[in-house]
């Protein structure tokens, strides 16, 4: 056997046991018709999974390994990071969370996950992508950008990202791209997880509208000094709601709030953060040819819009 071969071969044995380590954490998580999902132990009796995959608040099947099933209940939610947090009678072994701060492109990783039959699955990859915090769609907060190059099946959604140490990574999650598997660092996961086992609601901000994205003629552009192409038109306004309160109307062309350019709902939402409500800020609109600024105080998403 030459160096290589060696080295290979050293390198499969290491990641089968880091698997296999791993592997007792993870959970299949049955609570949703038509989406499969996993979940990792995060203490003994808590699993965390992805929001988007639950549909039940009880009677959730979970399934662990070797076979054995039993009964969960979500604890909390968020799903502006699709962060579920479930807890259960039955006794978990959580994982050893690694120092994502050491993190860097092109480490090694694995995604782990469980499926319907309670057969374990992994897939092998590595870091392609990191950056600084950034803001969901959904106006949630994540403290890292972590994009791994690797397979992430359908029941894996809510499963671990690993190291080779068998250390956990993050949570895999389809829930935030919509062209791309993503991770949730663990510090992120600690967080939210800390503040739904304490019972604290995480804030969103809310603006109380309903919107479209709508192109912005060439024309209107050159006379508004904007070099986005389109922008949000409001086709809803809740009564009563923040921009209610503060004037908009429906047909309002939003095109910024504050500095940030918006295009569509979805910028919106990335705009706004749990540190952004009761604060006020600007609302730009076009509104009859003209460019209007409307002083809005951000308000907290109401539970049932979640």
């Amino acid at each position: 056997m030459n160096a290589a071969t060696s080295s290979l071969s050293a390198l499969s044995i290491d990641l089968a046991r880091a698997v296999a380590d791993a592997g007792p954490a993870i959970v299949y998580v049955d609570a949703h018709p038509r989406r499969d999902a996993s979940g990792i132990a995060w203490d003994e009796h808590h699993i965390v999974t992805v929001d988007h995959a639950i549909q039940r608040e009880d009677d959730i099947e979970i399934l662990l390994a070797g076979g054995t099933t039993a009964k969960a209940s979500l604890a909390g939610r968020d799903p502006s990071t699709d962060v579920a947090l479930l807890r259960t009678e039955a006794t978990l072994v959580p994982l050893r969370r690694a120092a994502v701060a050491d993190l860097a492109v092109g480490h090694l990783v694995l995604a782990l996950g469980r499926d319907e039959d309670g057969a374990p699955g992994a897939s092998f990859g590595i870091i392609s992508s990191l950056d600084g915090p950034w803001r969901t769609w959904r106006g949630g907060d994540v403290d890292r950008f972590i994009r791994p190059d690797l397979n992430i099946y359908p029941s894996f959604s809510g499963g671990a990202l690993i190291d080779t140490s068998g250390a956990l990574v993050g949570m895999n999650t389809w829930g935030l791209s919509r062209r791309t598997a993503l991770t949730l660092p663990v510090s992120t996961l600690e967080r939210v997880a800390s503040a739904l086992l304490s019972g604290r609601r995480i804030a969103r901000g809310y603006l109380g509208l309903a919107m479209q994205s709508v192109r912005l003629p060439e024309s209107l552009r050159t006379k508004l000094g904007r070099t986005q192409e389109s922008a949000a038109i409001v086709v809803d306004v809740a009564p009563n709601g923040p921009a209610d309160r503060a004037g908009a109307i429906i047909g309002d062309v939003i095109v910024a709030l504050d500095t940030h350019a918006i295009e569509d709902s979805d910028d919106l939402q990335r705009a706004l953060g749990s540190d952004s409500v009761g604060t006020v800020r600007k609302l730009h609109v076009v509104r009859g040819g003209e460019l209007r600024d409307l002083s809005i105080t951000i308000g907290e998403r109401p539970s049932d819009d979640d």
